[in-house]
């Protein structure tokens, strides 16, 4: 998941910046969307942002170009990531609760065109990965795959992809079929994504300098991006965007928007105007990319 707290903070200590830019992508004038909130994700069509709001209690789904809000879901302790069915028309999050000082996570789906919300699977000590595939919602659970049909977005799928990281491991799952991938060997992997097009993975591997990585479904023809690119995120399936941050040993001082082509060329960095941290980026497949800044949530879009 892509906001393991404890991994991430890791990661921005052990990270290095390098800079380099081509003149290729630029970014629009950013948009405001929303005056708070945290870990924004665009909808596929790229119509409309979720934001949760700074307390993590709850999901508003915010309109890009009238600006109306819907909250979705008023749970509280929202847990990772949020994500959407490849229509649009559902999403799915999981949540956290402490009984006797121990976290239970409960994974749940809000269909957003009736407002319907169904628990997917009972309280569990784990965290378990779960995606949308084919109209299921899949649920890995290390020795099994637990398999939910939802009516929403039905469409044939070769595979039914669940990407994880388990104890440190790079895993996917394929089906009932669990494989441990681990591209760069035993290593700490962070920030995994299948793109679009489901024939790469981008992972962040730590011990490797803290470098980022595409690899294909297998774990195979590993290519290193070069760089450090924390978040990254799909801009379809010829671009990764992602964040390139610095620290002082215990905070974040600056951040900037990147991006970079999946064989590791063309990198760039992408200057927001005004803007001096931007974090946490979410991109849909036509150029938006929406991400915080200081608090605040913002749209550009990337040509």
């Amino acid at each position: 998941m892509r906001n393991a707290i404890l991994p991430i903070v890791i990661a921005i200590s052990l990270c290095s910046v390098q800079l380099t830019a081509n003149a290729q992508l630029t970014a629009g004038s950013p948009q405001l969307i929303a005056d708070g909130g945290t870990q924004p994700v665009l909808s596929p069509a790229g119509d409309y942002v979720l934001v949760r709001d700074a307390g993590e209690a709850g999901l508003t789904r915010i309109n890009i170009k009238t600006g109306e809000r819907l909250l979705v879901a008023s749970d509280s302790d929202i847990d990772g990531d949020v994500i959407f069915s490849d229509g649009g028309t559902m999403i799915a999050y999981k949540t956290i609760e402490y009984r006797n000082h121990l976290a239970y996570r409960t994974i749940k789906a809000a269909n957003l065109q009736t407002g319907e919300i169904k628990v997917l699977d009972k309280p569990a000590r784990e965290s378990f990965a779960f995606r949308f595939a084919g109209g299921k919602m899949k649920i890995a659970k290390r020795t099994t795959m637990r398999s939910q049909r939802l009516l929403t977005d039905i469409r044939t799928v070769e595979h039914e992809y669940v990407p994880a990281v388990e104890d440190d491991d790079l895993v996917l799952y394929d089906g009932n079929v669990r494989k441990v991938l681990n591209p760069n060997g035993k290593n700490i992997y962070l920030w995994q994504q299948i793109s679009p097009d489901e024939q790469h993975i981008v992972y962040v591997a730590v011990n490797d300098g803290c470098h980022t990585f595409v690899c294909d479904m297998n774990g195979k023809n590993v290519v290193d991006l070069g760089h450090y690119i924390g978040a990254p995120t799909w801009m379809g399936n010829d671009w990764i965007i992602g964040q390139q941050d610095e620290d002082d040993g215990h905070r974040m001082t600056a951040s900037r928007l990147v991006a970079i082509r999946p064989d590791g060329s063309d990198f760039q960095i992408l200057p927001i105007a005004g803007l001096n941290m931007p974090i946490n980026p979410n991109a849909a497949a036509n150029g938006k990319v929406t991400f915080e800044n200081e608090g605040k949530i913002y749209l550009v879009e990337v040509r």
